[in-house]
């Protein structure tokens, strides 16, 4: 039973590995806590800058050029990513990734 355990735990974590997608980041970037977040920042362009009154950003990063990341998914609708980064979700709206076959 134990050693059953131990082998199925093995293959779960060696199937997670090999689906990874690790890539380096083709431009500097910033990555958000959630895709809403994100999608509020890049809108906060047409105002010049500045957030809506009220807002309480979560606290995006900005990851520079070369930066190694695990990528999970590419929206192929609005180029949306999300990467994971140091063991936490991140998310953009729009790039730097690109959909497949793009």
């Amino acid at each position: 039973m134990f050693r059953t355990a131990i082998i199925i735990a093995f293959m779960l974590t060696a199937t997670a590995a090999a689906a990874s997608d690790i890539r380096a980041i083709p431009e500097n970037t910033l990555f958000c806590p959630s895709w809403a977040e994100a999608h509020e920042h890049s809108l906060v362009a047409f105002n010049h800058w500045h957030p809506p009154r009220g807002t309480q950003w979560k606290g995006c990063i900005a990851l520079k050029k070369g930066e190694k990341v695990d990528v999970v998914a590419i929206d192929n609708v609005d180029g949306g990513n999300e990467i994971i980064y140091r063991g936490k979700h991140w998310f953009t709206d729009g790039g730097p990734f690109d959909p497949p076959g793009q």
